[in-house]
């Protein structure tokens, strides 16, 4: 981190501040035209449509809510035990009520586990009243470091609710395999273990193994330059979203279709941030292209772990202050 980003602050002032953007963070990543392969304001698939999004961006709202809550009633010490934070039953609870208030299947699991623990490190900067974005890593480690075997329990009670194709196979602790919770809870293994064994066939497993380090370091620096240059908050989302493609391959692609269809997404996205992402006619025009050529293989080609990422860092940048 330099140290220009090492002088943002939070700005939030109320637990209201916070929920206003989370709201926003998942209305604008879900807005964003046209990030190639996603679900967006003019591009569905068969059954998931944009629609379902909005209505599982309004249901779990309350969910956040409750979490902050309970979470800013506590005191805190740098000898305080974070493990009443309590992400995977947050994880499930959440995922719950995604599920009950739309027909389109697993919108959001995604945005829930990357925005979940950058809320609850916004809530304990609010309330400790320490606001640099240096005490808000600092906290969002403590969180991860204090995650439980509970949390790891009820984090593959929410995947298996959502049916999302888990975490990845590994070789061990596979979500696909029925022996895995009783495993888990003989190993007594943490939700930071869990993220740690999987963060090499899953990207946000990577960024609890690494406390967020694609979303502080990669995407919320270039996310913020990119408005200033632009004073455009769609071509920051999308022009952000190009530029973690093309470092990054898609993990759900991997997942769904294969390393070398990820890789070909990336060198497009490379392709397309030299000529300035959607900020110049030929950029778009080839994001419009690479749209539409990602989404004729039904979701398959989805880059929809990159898309969650993008969740946060848009997170991140409206709780440092951006405004649109």
């Amino acid at each position: 981190m330099d140290q220009e980003q090492n002088d943002l602050n939070i700005s939030i002032q109320s637990i209201d501040d916070i929920t206003r953007c989370l709201t926003l963070a998942s209305l604008l990543e879900l807005a964003g035209w046209p990030k190639p392969g996603n679900i967006h304001r003019t591009k569905d698939f068969e059954i998931t449509k944009f629609e379902h999004f909005l209505a599982g961006i309004a249901a779990i709202q309350p969910n956040f809510r409750e979490l902050c809550t309970r979470i800013y009633q506590f005191s805190y010490k740098e000898d305080t035990d974070f493990q009443f934070v309590e992400l995977g039953c947050f994880f499930y609870k959440a995922a719950k009520s995604m599920l009950d208030w739309q027909n389109g299947g697993n919108v959001l699991l995604g945005h829930i586990l990357i925005l979940a623990p950058l809320a609850a490190a916004a809530t304990i900067c609010l309330k400790a009243q320490n606001n640099n974005i240096v005490d808000f890593q600092r906290y969002l480690k403590k969180i991860i470091d204090a995650s439980s075997v509970e949390d790891t329990v009820n984090l593959f009670r929410a995947i298996k609710l959502c049916n999302p194709g888990g975490l990845g196979k590994i070789e061990k602790y596979d979500i696909n395999d029925e022996k895995s919770l009783n495993e888990i809870i003989a190993d007594k293994v943490t939700l930071k273990e869990i993220f740690n064994y999987s963060k090499d066939y899953d990207l946000i497993s990577f960024e609890y193994s690494t406390i967020f380090n694609i979303i502080l370091n990669e995407g919320l620096p270039y996310f913020l330059n990119t408005f200033i240059l632009h004073k455009d908050i769609n071509i920051a989302t999308v022009n952000t979203f190009l530029y973690l493609l093309s470092l990054h391959p898609d993990t759900l692609i991997i997942r769904k279709s294969g390393k070398n269809f990820a890789l070909k997404v990336l060198n497009s996205a490379s392709e397309i941030l030299e000529y300035g992402g959607i900020s110049s006619k030929k950029g778009l025009n080839l994001t419009r292209k690479l749209d539409d050529e990602l989404h004729k293989h039904m979701g398959k080609l989805n880059p929809g772990t990159t898309a969650d990422l993008i969740s946060g860092i848009i997170f991140c940048a409206l709780i440092f202050g951006l405004k649109f």
